[in-house]
């Protein structure tokens, strides 16, 4: 047995240790940094007495003690690990002894054992000496050898020493805490409160933390002013401290305006309490994130796992590798590496591995992973280098058992989709794995672009296709992995492409692949880019017939083949229940009394190939039965049998409901009022179809007598036909003028910029066609008819239109509050008025432009007139010729909401 000094050391090392113990007693008077002593005074004993391992260890209770400081440990035990402190234990004989505790070989010794750290670090022998008194020893301060050797008396003087300038330290620690405790340090908040609750003094900090508002708290009641500490531990903490006498020491959440963790220490004194506190709220925070981490670990598929770069030891394991690996926690965390990994043969082999992982970060591999009972795994491991301390590995394990019998199966089936592939005369098919990595690409379409199947086979797809392309091309890719089929069209090498994704399944129906179809579709887009032009053109044409366009089979149940999306405004159902059969528009919406007549009615007008025009009933979605007129035509085949008809459906329930009302009016209203309304009935009912058979016999006349007629007779028809339909124009205005005082409904507040947004949807088309450009400023509520209101609008409107003269439109419509009424302006920049014909404007049937010039049948602007009448307004024109018009409205204002 080796000594490791001589009985009497030489005058050098002596000196030394004495300059050592110097230097730790002038750093104890200095520093407040104790960890930093505690680690001065382990290195001093190892370099001083030439051992391999120091230890400060500190008395958590009667028989355990904290490694608090040391040298020579492995990384993660200083600050964690914990050794016994029996009285048959290195550490609990140094206790029992007056003197330092010497052992040169525990192997040998019977009275006591080492602790299980000491042994697993090799620890054979060592000297131990008390830290503190011996009534209140504090901890024990060791130098331990992992060989057998003998120590000199001067060997434990000099670690006697040291100890003595720890204990010294740690005491002089605990007085100053001892002092702050009493009277409060300077970064603590403090308060303190009389026996009777209240508040005698505050200092700056404590009004910082709990009085933002800077109230005054002095001389008010602690429960009063904070009355939701009554529900927590404050009261009963702070009563405990003042009944019981004694320090209180706790930590409590105190919620809004203060939201916030406070540590909090409360001492009694004969006038009160006295309290310290502190804002841990981002202690809290930050305990409460590891615990949610540590949570996700667990809950994580893949095995975590900590591990010391040096020795291969597992430091720490979730709960994943636990039970993927078969051991609990505590055996997993006494094997190394190579126990667990068949890659690594012994811990050189892992040494060897641990540089190449320093040197890139971060590694990726595939191993072997043995469990408990022999059996083994494939995995997939990413591990990442930590530079803390001695430096860690962090590695990421996920099983890839089924991705390996995946990829078997895959490899098997290649050829047969090769072959497939190679055959496909108009396009490209691909094969790829869960890694998006192509496995086979083929396809006679290859030889058009500018990438071949070689350069794509065994490349992931981000990294073959430009960006936008490999992006969507992935989340297909994916989603096949998932069991989906997509569909993603593209365009690339100035083609359009459809590229069909489907998974790949074993004979169990598992995903181990997927396979992708793509196919040229770049004349077949341009065809649906054309049909889609047509069909927008068509759509618009249908959105703006007032009704619901409909075509149907000539059967007692109407079926139809197709209706337009006004079919659900006027029945309240999707037109897709319709088309498909769902529901028979005859059987289920048709009222029942009205369907024969509908069927005489067509079939007569059919067989004479007339169109029909037929008012009857419905009933909606909701249970509602509403009027509406059909006017139609049938279809006839090449041999002139009747195969569908289709037609226009208008819900005339409003104008019945009018009719109702009209008739209810007309017996109230005195002499001269009945027979204006007489003139409207008659407008509506007995001139208007003698205008309707007018013009159809005219066509008539055209149609079979075509060749008969030379160009002037031509003329002549289209000039009555011209003139009948102009003459509906008048009536119907005029019979619109007459309703304006007997139809209106009840005036309630109306949003003017809701009914400019509706004009200006009606009028899309126009505006569209002709160029216009229509501005607005704030537009008010006003109180009135909103449908009346909607009308005026759109006659100022389409009157600005119509008349801009040979220069796009520029229209602007604005309003200005002027007490009790809002006036609203409608500017245009077009041809303008005469100031001599203006007031002719607002005149029934005064034109001021021939209808050849301009559209229209001159009552518009005198409906305006009346409707502003009939809301006690008033309306006016200011105009010169070339250079624009504007009409101003007053309309009473209505209240705006609270």
């Amino acid at each position: 047995m080796e000594s490791s000094s001589s009985n009497s050391p030489d005058v050098c090392t002596r000196t030394r240790r004495q300059e050592v113990v110097a230097d730790l007693g002038q750093r104890a008077l200095e520093t407040d940094d104790l960890e930093a002593l505690l680690d001065e005074a382990a290195d001093a004993l190892t370099e001083g007495l030439a051992v391999e391992r120091a230890a400060v260890l500190e008395f958590r209770t009667a028989d355990e003690a904290l490694l608090r400081a040391g040298a020579g440990w492995r990384a993660g035990l200083v600050g964690s690990a914990t050794v016994p402190a029996s009285a048959d234990t290195l550490v609990g004989e140094v206790l029992r002894c007056k003197e330092p505790f010497l052992v040169e070989d525990v192997r040998g010794e019977e009275r006591v054992h080492s602790p299980e750290l000491f042994a697993d670090h090799g620890v054979v022998g060592g000297i131990g000496v008390r830290i503190g008194s011996a009534e209140e020893p504090w901890g024990v301060l060791g130098a331990y050898a992992t060989d057998a050797r003998s120590f000199i008396p001067h060997d434990a003087s000099f670690v006697e020493s040291v100890a003595a300038v720890l204990g010294t330290a740690i005491e002089n620690r605990r007085s100053r805490r001892q002092f702050e405790d009493t009277y409060g340090r300077i970064s603590d908040a403090f308060f303190a409160l009389d026996e009777d609750w209240e508040f005698t003094y505050l200092n700056e900090r404590a009004h910082e933390l709990i009085n933002p508002d800077d109230r005054e708290l002095v001389g008010r009641n602690v429960w009063e002013t904070f009355s939701s500490a009554l529900e927590r531990q404050f009261k009963p903490k702070y009563e405990r401290a003042m009944t019981e006498t004694e320090t209180v020491t706790f930590e409590e959440y105190y919620p809004e305006p203060l939201d916030s963790w406070f540590e909090v220490r409360a001492y009694p004194s004969e006038t009160g309490l006295s309290v310290y506190f502190r804002d841990v709220t981002d202690r809290k925070e930050r305990e409460r994130e590891l615990e949610l981490f540590r949570t996700l670990l667990d809950h994580s598929n893949d095995v975590v796992l900590v591990i010391e770069s040096e020795t291969g030891r597992i430091l720490d394991a979730n709960e994943t590798a636990c039970r993927r690996l078969g051991y609990d926690r505590d055996e997993l965390l006494a094997l190394a590496v190579p126990d667990i990994e068949r890659r690594f043969a012994d811990v050189e082999a892992w040494r060897d591995h641990v540089e190449d992982v320093a040197l890139e970060d971060a590694v990726t591999i595939e191993g072997v992973h043995e469990r408990k009972d022999g059996t083994t795994y494939p995995a997939e491991v990413n591990v990442s280098y930590v530079g803390v301390d001695d430096g860690y590995m962090i590695a990421v394990a996920r099983d890839i058992t089924d991705r390996r019998r995946r990829e078997r199966r895959l490899r098997q089936s290649q050829q047969q989709y090769r072959t497939l592939a190679e055959n496909v005369p108009n396009g490209i098919v691909t094969l790829f794995d869960d890694d998006l990595r192509y496995t086979l690409a083929a396809g006679r379409t290859f030889d058009t672009l500018p990438v071949s199947a070689t350069e794509i086979e065994g490349q992931p797809v981000q990294e073959v296709w430009p960006d936008g392309i490999g992006r969507s091309l992935e989340g297909a890719f994916r989603a096949a992995l998932g069991g989906e089929s997509r569909e993603v069209e593209l365009e690339y090498a100035d083609r359009e492409w459809v590229v069909h994704v489907v998974p790949i399944t074993d004979g169990d129906g598992d995903v181990f692949g997927g396979m992708t179809i793509a196919q040229d579709i770049t004349e077949r887009k341009e065809r649906e880019r054309q049909l889609r032009m047509r069909e927008r053109r068509l759509s618009t044409l249908i959105e703006n017939v007032p009704g619901m366009v409909y075509r149907c089979k000539t059967e007692r149940g109407w079926p139809m083949t197709f209706v337009s999306d006004a079919c659900e405004a006027l029945t309240g159902y999707d037109p897709d229940v319709l088309e498909s059969g769902e529901l028979s528009w005859g059987e289920d919406v048709m009222v029942e009394s009205d369907r024969e007549r509908l069927w005489e009615t067509v079939n007569q007008q059919a067989a004479k190939g007339e169109p029909f025009s037929e008012t009857y009933r419905i009933e909606t979605a909701d249970g509602d039965v509403r009027w509406v007129r059909d006017r139609g035509r049938a279809l006839f085949d090449e041999e002139g049998a009747v195969i569908d008809v289709e037609g226009i459906i208008a819900d005339i329930t409003d104008r019945k409901r009018l009719e109702e009302r009209l008739k209810e009016r007309r017996r109230q209203l005195e002499a001269s009022n009945e027979r204006l309304e007489q003139f409207a009935y008659a407008a509506s009912h007995d001139l208007q179809e003698p205008l309707r058979m007018v013009t159809s016999y005219l066509g008539l006349i055209e149609e079979r007598y075509a060749e008969a007629l030379d160009e002037d007779g031509e003329e002549f028809i289209a000039y009555a036909v011209d003139g009948a339909e102009r003459m509906r124009e008048m009536i119907d205005g005029l019979l619109e003028y007459s309703r304006v005082e007997t139809q209106g409904e009840p005036f309630e507040p109306v949003a003017l910029e809701d009914v400019l947004e509706d004009v200006l949807a009606d009028l899309q088309l126009r505006i569209e066609e002709s160029g216009a450009e229509i501005t607005t400023g704030t537009l008010p509520r006003v109180r009135g008819d909103g449908s009346q209101l909607r009308q005026v609008l759109q006659n100022l409107l389409e009157n600005a239109i119509t008349y801009s003269g040979e220069k796009p439109p520029r229209v602007h419509v604005d309003a200005d509050r002027r007490g009790a009424e809002w006036t609203i302006s409608v500017s245009d920049e077009g041809i303008g008025i005469d100031p001599e014909d203006q007031h002719r404007v607002f005149q029934v049937f005064d034109r001021l432009h021939s209808a050849e010039e301009y559209e229209g049948t001159g009552i518009g602007l005198a409906l305006c007139q009346r409707i502003v009448e009939r809301h006690d307004g008033e309306i006016a024109v200011d105009s010169e010729p070339g250079e624009g018009s504007t009409f101003t409205i007053t309309l009473p204002a209505a209240d705006e909401p609270e």
